[in-house]
């Protein structure tokens, strides 16, 4: 359900964003608009501090699960969907809005709603039938969660502190 025009999200928490394309269009062509988003994800956490615990770049839709640390939630999706979008329309024939609205928030305030949330994000690939399992979507926070792969965006730690053993072990 689409928030009021008035509805601001707060610093210091936690949320889970959902954005789509427009008409349900596809947001990533191929693999180098898919890199070129997680680069843009990259400057835009620099300039505006804040953890990503989660994401999931699927072919016309985004999940993001950010914790925010000073700016406001809506500063950080501006940027980043007006600079991919421009990005996107520069690379194609496409013109216009890229992105269906204002992006969805939900905020995230129990640790089991968290731990739900990413698991929700992590399988997306799978009920879309892209992979049959998790860790084989390179393009989720999954496989650099259980293969302890590097990934200089993600912020681990919440996530993989809530299991006994580090995720190479699993």
């Amino acid at each position: 359900m689409p928030k009021p025009r008035n509805w601001s999200l707060k610093p210091g928490l936690i949320y889970h964003i959902f954005s789509k394309g427009i008409r349900r269009t596809a947001l990533f062509e191929d693999y180098v608009d898919k890199n070129h988003y997680l680069q843009i994800l990259k400057e835009v956490q620099q300039k505006f501090p804040f953890k990503l615990h989660s994401f999931c770049l699927m072919k016309n839709h985004i999940h993001l699960l950010i914790e925010v640390v000073e700016d406001q939630p809506n500063v950080i999706m501006q940027q980043l969907n007006f600079r991919y979008a421009r990005y996107f329309n520069s690379r194609s024939i496409f013109k216009g809005h890229l992105f269906e609205g204002r992006f969805y928030a939900d905020p995230i305030t129990t640790i089991p709603k968290f731990l739900n949330t990413s698991r929700y994000i992590h399988l997306k690939p799978c009920k879309a039938m892209a992979v049959q399992q998790a860790e084989n979507y390179k393009w989720s926070s999954y496989p650099y969660l259980i293969k302890s792969l590097d990934c200089s965006i993600l912020f681990k730690d919440k996530i993989l502190g809530h299991f006994p053993h580090p995720a190479a072990e699993h």
